[in-house]
Order: C-alpha cells, then structure tokens, then sequence
C-alpha cells in the first residue's frame, strides 16, 4: 500500500520517459567482447514548480537479462525555470549468456530515491517507469 502511494505521489509531481539505446559494438565500454551493453535515458518533466531536483539512488530493469550497476547517484535537476525538463543517463548490461535482447520496448524500470522542495524539504519515491522507445538524440 504504501509503494502504490509512493508512486502515486511521484507520478502527479513528475512526468517521466524512460528510451533506450544499445552500444555500436560488443565490449565498446567493458573491453570485453561478449559483454553487450547501452544506456537508459530517463526524461523528466516537473509537474510541480516547488520541485528543485529529484535524486534517484536506485535502478533496477524488471528484465532478468539486465543489470544495471548505479555506481553513482542521478541527479535531475529543475533549478533553472528556463530548463522545463531535463535528461539523465544510465548504463545497462546484458547479463544472462545468450540473452537475445533486441528490442526493450514495453519493457518496464523501477526507480527510487527522493525528491527535493523548495524550503529543503524532500520525499521518497519509488516509481515502475515504462520504457517507451529506442532513444533519438543526439551526443549521448
């Protein structure tokens, strides 16, 4: 009950997108051959304008062929009124030997962590996120 209240309360604050990309090559960040890997790339809108920044310290894919190692804490931030939205990155690797993972779309993300208020107050949320497409950006 309270997870379900914790998304809740983070879906009406926050919009967020979660696309895709697979690395060129095998091995392109590991060095190891066989070890294919990409990037999840979390797009968020703010719904609330008191929102500073949302921290998220924890990623899982509800993929069992997926891992991802959060080595450092995501950090989206809102500061700025002249930013509406803004885009942060995550590495993923295949995990399971012969995995055949193409496409990730319909796929789903959990995330956790806090979001931060004006007045330094903050909130813990944990979301279950939709990846929604193969991302289309440029410079990643």
């Amino acid at each position: 009950m309270r997870k379900k209240q914790l998304e809740q309360r983070f879906n009406r604050r926050v919009g967020m997108t979660v696309n895709y990309m697979f690395q060129e090559r095998p091995g392109q960040y590991s060095g190891d051959r066989n070890v294919r890997s990409g990037v999840f790339v979390f797009k968020a809108e703010r719904n609330d304008d008191r929102l500073k920044n949302i921290v998220i310290r924890k990623v899982k894919p509800l993929n069992t062929a997926l891992d991802v190692n959060l080595e450092q804490i995501l950090v989206i931030p809102f500061e700025q009124k002249d930013i509406p939205n803004a885009d942060v990155s995550v590495r993923f690797k295949v995990v399971k030997r012969g995995a055949r993972v193409e496409d990730l779309k319909g796929g789903r993300v959990s995330i956790s962590g806090v979001m931060n208020f004006e007045q330094s107050r903050s909130e813990p949320f944990t979301a279950i996120l939709p990846i929604t497409d193969l991302y289309q950006g440029v410079g990643v």
